[in-house]
């Protein structure tokens, strides 16, 4: 089925989209900017009835952070990889990895892309080492696709449990917030941030915990919208185990604060889950793009194909790819993808 584009009310989103052996974390070497070599190597793009079919590509791109800058479209994803579309999402290239990992680092996964003032920041996790507690990390550049430069120093680590799934979000008065899921204490954590997303409070507040049996035993991937129709604010988060049989799905919960516990106003069940087509849906991504012509909301996340484009079944799922959804609001405020499940 395809993507079908609806009215949605007009709905200002600040974005936010976090996940060892401890001991100390030894000096590295600033990663190196990736050179700007052969770029553009297309990804296979799909076939389906409409404009948009799931998944918009064949490349591998898990756990999507996104830039959209008019019908430019950027994916930055696991391992470091960009890929980005001239036209709107319709056709995609891969420009490799953005930033090169420094020797030793493992497991850089989960970068989100934000940009302030006239720096571009990427913020993600990653191990300092086999066996040692993931970290959020932080890289900046002046030109998007090229050029980022890693801040040596973790922007947050903590002794005892792995950070990961990092996101920022923005409330309407301009505060900063970074979040981001601890994996050992199974919450979702917010941090203030300086005004120049650089600096972390470090005073982190849980907001978010695994309380319904749909979740399983992990709540991750955050990000966050303010909904000014309501004067709410909105927590996306996924839940479940990510893997092809995890029954990975997305979730959302509301509070009056971003601080709030979100636990009380949770939707029951989840907007997003798998169906015969794709399994474990999630790490989701919400943003506003032009889709068909028309500016709406919509929500970029990955999934496991489970088909082939003719509908076939795959001797074994796909890789992670790059999905993506509308995104409307019903009467009563809550937000809706599709029919509950990834559109074909």
């Amino acid at each position: 089925m395809r993507i079908l584009v609806r009215a949605t009310a007009t709905l200002v989103l600040a974005l936010a989209a976090l996940w060892g052996t401890a001991g100390p974390t030894p000096a590295r070497p600033a990663a190196a900017a990736r050179p700007p070599a052969a770029l553009g190597q297309p990804c296979a793009a799909r076939a389906g009835e409409g404009a948009y079919p799931n998944p918009l590509n064949e490349c591998a791109a898990a756990d999507p952070g996104m830039v959209i800058r008019g019908n430019t479209w950027y994916a930055f994803t696991t391992g470091m990889k960009l890929y980005k579309s001239g036209d709107a999402g319709h056709t995609w290239s891969d420009l490799g990895r953005f930033l090169q990992i420094p020797a030793g680092y493992v497991d850089a996964w989960a970068p989100e892309v934000y940009r302030i003032g006239n720096t571009w920041i990427c913020y993600f996790s990653m191990r300092p080492g086999p066996g040692q507690f993931a970290k959020v990390f932080v890289a900046t550049s002046d030109r998007l696709e090229s050029g980022w430069q890693l801040r040596e120093q973790p922007l947050a680590e903590d002794p005892t449990v792995s950070m990961i799934d990092a996101s920022m979000f923005r409330a309407p008065g301009g505060q900063r917030y970074l979040l981001y899921k601890e994996i050992g204490n199974r919450r979702i954590m917010i941090d203030r941030l300086s005004g120049d997303g650089l600096t972390l409070a470090r005073q982190p507040t849980p907001i978010l915990s695994n309380t319904l049996p749909w979740e399983g035993t992990s709540v991750e991937a955050p990000s966050m919208v303010y909904r000014r129709a309501d004067r709410h604010y909105y927590l996306f988060y996924s839940g479940n185990l990510y893997t092809p049989t995890g029954h990975y799905g997305v979730g959302v919960a509301r509070a009056t604060s971003p601080t709030a516990s979100f636990d009380a106003g949770k939707l029951t069940e989840p907007i997003l889950r798998e169906d015969a087509d794709f399994a474990s849906p999630g790490h989701q991504f919400p943003t506003q793009a032009t889709v068909d012509g028309r500016r709406t909301d919509v929500l970029f996340y990955h999934a496991y194909a489970l088909r082939d484009p003719a509908g076939n079944p795959l001797p074994s799922p796909a890789p992670r790819a790059l999905m993506m959804d509308v995104l409307t609001w019903g009467a009563d405020g809550w937000p809706r993808v599709h029919d509950g499940t990834p559109s074909r």
